[in-house]
């Protein structure tokens, strides 16, 4: 497993979904897209994402590249989706 490519950014994503899924229940719908999947080219390129990166988007709207801490992640939710 220690091989496994981006398996430490996996976890902490994992994590991170777990809490959105637990602070926003149904208001937020989360979903996961594979680049390596053509079905997906046009979101691709209009966000610049490569095949080892995590990207954030909401409503449109690149939040963030990379793994964000849980407290900045949530920031740029709540500014995005308001009361």
């Amino acid at each position: 497993m220690n091989s496994f490519p981006m398996r430490d950014s996996r976890v902490l994503v994992g994590d991170l979904l777990g809490k959105i899924r637990m602070k926003y229940g149904g208001r937020v719908e989360v979903n996961i897209y594979d680049p390596r999947c053509y079905l997906w080219f046009f979101d691709l390129v209009r966000f610049n994402i490569r095949a080892t990166e995590v990207v954030w988007v909401l409503d449109g709207k690149l939040l963030a590249r990379g793994v964000p801490s849980w407290d900045e992640l949530d920031g740029l939710m709540e500014a995005g989706i308001g009361p």
